[in-house]
């Protein structure tokens, strides 16, 4: 009997095949390069990262989660807090034209003014127990912070966790556009354009935002799968986002959970291809995420609304509380967001921006879309929430990311070698009619 050779392919062959996996791992490797490049961009960046009051909180209970005592807990935070805005302040004065002072000495004098005027209070905003309310109820970034300040100290921790989190969310925006069927060309215009906005921005810094966008991605991402299809894979990410997000900031993950819920359930009513149980399964976990997150508030007696616009009119309780405080937001809202439209129409790249990508997430979304609005209005609401200029790019740093996940789908229709291929549907999909 015959025994069947092994062939050895031709030399052209063999250099090609070597070749084309060559290709293939450089290809693969491309959103790491992206990610290396991003954070040797931030060693760079200097004073640029610089501890808010809020890192501050956040720090002190990071070292309380780690045993340190109050006392101790609030000086390190402290101490890590004046550095950095010490390293700030010498950076902004050296650039004015009339100061003669080192940089040195201009750093050792605003670092001791800060430790001297807070060495001795509870908090460097106040200790009214409302206010440390607020913060109490949130633990996920705080304890997410615990690994990499023990290992690095306070203000070196904070700085490679912000790197690492703005990094993990481009890597997970690169996913999910992949995930939807984006070429990685595409996929890549999207990790870089993340980066690129205040969403990355945002991320990098001391605060809960960049884990927070992490769970929101999370969230986008299990909703994108669940609505082609039922996954496990979906259902799990999307129950562990909502999770997450709810012990990092559960009045924003309220929000999110109830505005998908909400545009999920449209789906189920007004498209035929969406009515299949990934669909009804996604509506079904934001809506227990959104009632979970309602529940726990009252039974744990959580801060709610109520108390954060007391704290906005009242200039963290330092003034009688206002008789009616949603009134008052009422108007400060138009008049913020009066303000905010003629701003934009001065410089109206976001609002262009915004529409270019509405319209692919729309025409192109297919599923993606109405989920990428639903967290753009996210951001919206909670600027409209807490309308202050001091504190709106921070809060409504969500609305970007309709820009984020749909520029990448212009480019992938109008620039890519290939159109956009579908993802397979499984048994049981919805069929295929609007």
């Amino acid at each position: 009997m015959d025994t069947a050779r092994t062939v050895p392919p031709a030399p052209a062959a063999a250099r090609a095949a070597r070749a084309a996996r060559g290709a293939g791992r450089r290809r693969a490797a491309l959103p790491l390069l992206v990610c290396a490049l991003y954070a040797v961009l931030q060693l760079v960046a200097g004073p640029q990262f610089t501890l808010f009051p809020d890192s501050y909180r956040y720090a002190r209970a990071t070292e309380r989660y780690l045993g340190a005592p109050p006392a101790e807990a609030h000086r390190t935070a402290l101490a890590a807090y004046c550095a950095s805005r010490a390293d700030r302040t010498a950076h902004d004065r050296r650039l004015q034209p009339t100061v003669r002072q080192s940089e040195d000495a201009i750093r050792a004098a605003a670092e001791r003014a800060c430790l001297d005027r807070w060495a001795d209070a509870p908090d460097i905003t106040t200790g009214d127990p409302r206010y440390q309310a607020i913060f109490a109820g949130r633990p996920g970034y705080p304890l997410l912070a615990a690994p990499f300040v023990a290992a690095f100290g306070v203000l070196r921790g904070m700085q490679v966790l912000g790197v690492l989190t703005a990094a993990a969310g481009s890597l997970l925006v690169f996913a999910l556009l992949r995930s939807a069927g984006l070429t990685r060309r595409a996929a890549l215009v999207g990790q870089v354009t993340f980066l690129a906005t205040p969403l990355g921005w945002w991320s990098a810094q001391a605060l809960s935002e960049g884990l927070f966008t992490l769970c929101t991605l999370g969230t986008l991402w299990g909703g994108l799968l669940l609505s082609r299809r039922w996954s496990a894979a979906g259902a799990s990410l999307t129950a562990v986002s909502y999770g997450v997000a709810a012990v990092t900031r559960y009045s924003s993950a309220l929000v999110l959970a109830a505005l998908l819920s909400a545009v999920t359930v449209g789906a189920l009513c007004l498209r035929g291809r969406a009515r299949h149980r990934g669909t009804a399964a996604f509506a079904v976990l934001s809506a227990a995420a959104a009632g979970g997150v309602a529940v726990a508030m009252r039974t744990l007696g959580l801060p709610s609304s109520q108390d954060t616009l007391q704290d906005t009119f009242t200039h963290h309780f330092e003034a009688p509380d206002v008789p009616d405080p949603w009134g008052s937001l009422a108007g400060l809202a138009e008049r913020f967001w009066a303000d905010w439209s003629a701003q934009q129409a001065a410089l109206p790249y976001f609002l262009l921006l915004t529409a270019l990508a509405a319209w692919a997430l729309a025409r192109y979304g297919d599923g993606l879309g109405r989920l990428a609005l639903a967290i753009g209005v996210t951001g919206a609401l909670q600027v409209t929430a807490h309308p202050l200029t001091t504190e709106a790019a921070r809060l409504g740093c969500l609305m970007w990311m309709p820009v984020v996940l749909g520029l990448p789908l212009v480019v992938d229709r109008h620039w890519s070698a290939r159109p956009v291929r579908q993802p397979a549907r499984g048994r049981g999909d919805a069929p295929d009619s609007p």
